[in-house]
């Protein structure tokens, strides 16, 4: 997603402000999940780093803009 912001503020001495990028992942890694929970993956590649966290922030921040 990519979502262009045009500003009003000032410009400053150092000059204007070209880009501000906001990043976040969501892929698996290439392990297996040592888990006998329902919702667990069910391949090779299991989401196990807070992902989920972090997409959910940067969505939240999209929609706020």
């Amino acid at each position: 997603m990519i979502v262009d912001i045009i500003g009003k503020g000032p410009v400053k001495e150092e000059g204007d402000i070209s880009h501000i990028a906001f990043r976040t992942d969501i892929d698996g890694l290439n392990m297996k999940e040592a888990s006998d929970l329902p919702f667990k993956s069910t391949t090779d590649h299991a989401h196990m780093c807070g992902h989920d966290g972090h997409m959910t922030m940067l969505m939240t921040f999209a929609a706020f803009l």
